[in-house]
Order: structure tokens, then sequence, then C-alpha cells
């Protein structure tokens, strides 16, 4: 009889303290983009991308201004021409792939420099607004793996806590 009533005052005592959790959910991805500092980000990345544009289309123009004078001319140059003017496109072109890669990955990194303190600022807050209210879990919405979005959403507060 005495283990009966610890087994029952141990599913009491669990029950009680699963009904106690506290649960949240909120859109990160919401509340990242429309952060202050996101415009400011977005205008360097735009901006860097641009030059690098303009570079592009320089290089395009110029392996564009090559190719037709090959095409143009390549039945009146004698072979060993000919074979020198198709390294010098196809070097054109290698380069142009090279730079077109070097410059998306060069974006990449510099998003990610950018960002990484805006996801940093917003995961404080969303710690900070569990620990502050009595949270057992907050969810991200915004990461697609959440089912079931129930308990309460905590957007306000996070974006209360960031000053928004």
């Amino acid at each position: 009889m005495k283990q009966l009533m610890m087994a029952l005052a141990l599913i009491v005592g669990m029950t009680t303290a699963a009904t106690a959790q506290k649960l949240g959910h909120v859109d990160t991805q919401a509340i990242l983009m429309d952060l202050p500092e996101r415009m400011d980000a977005q205008a360097a990345i735009e901006s860097r991308a641009s030059e690098y544009e303009s570079e592009m289309t320089s290089m395009q123009q110029q392996l564009q201004t090559k190719l037709q004078e090959y095409q143009s001319k390549a039945e009146t140059w004698p072979a060993a021409i000919r074979q020198q003017k198709e390294r010098e496109l196809q070097a054109l072109d290698q380069g142009l792939q090279e730079f077109a890669s070097t410059v998306q990955n060069d974006l990449a990194q510099m998003e990610q420099e950018l960002l990484m303190p805006m996801i940093e600022r917003v995961q404080q807050a969303i710690n900070d607004v569990g620990s502050e209210q009595g949270y057992s879990y907050i969810f991200d919405t915004s990461a697609g793996a959440t089912v079931y979005v129930g308990g309460d959403d905590v957007s306000a507060a996070i974006r209360a806590k960031l000053g928004m």
C-alpha cells in the first residue's frame, strides 16, 4: 500500500510538473527582417553588389568584343593566330566565371558577418523573455519544424525587448 501511495504521489507530481510548463512561439525571421539595422545591412550588401556588377559588366563587354572580333576574322587568320585568340577567349571566360564565384562567396560572407550580430541579439532577447516570463520552451515558427503552434505568441515581448 505504501508503494502504491508513493507511485500515485510520483504520478501526480509528474503530471503537475508537465502541466506547469509554459510554451511560447515566435517567428524569428519576421523579427530579423524588421530590425532597423537590417536595412543598413541590406544597403551595404547592395552597394557592394553594385560595385561587383559594374566590374562584371565590363568583363563581359570585353569578352563580347573579343568574341565578335574572333567570329568576324577567324576564317582569315592563320591557324596560330586563331588558336591564340581561342586561348584568350577561354581565359577571359574562365576569369569571368572565377570572378562570379568569388563575388558570390564574398557577398554571402558579408551577409553572414552583418547578420550574425542581429541573430545573436534576437536570440538574447528570446532567452531574456523566456527566463523573465517563465517559459519552458519558445519555438521558432519560421524554422518550419513546428507541427503545432500552441502556447503564447511571445513576438510582442521580444520586439519590446529589442526596442522595436
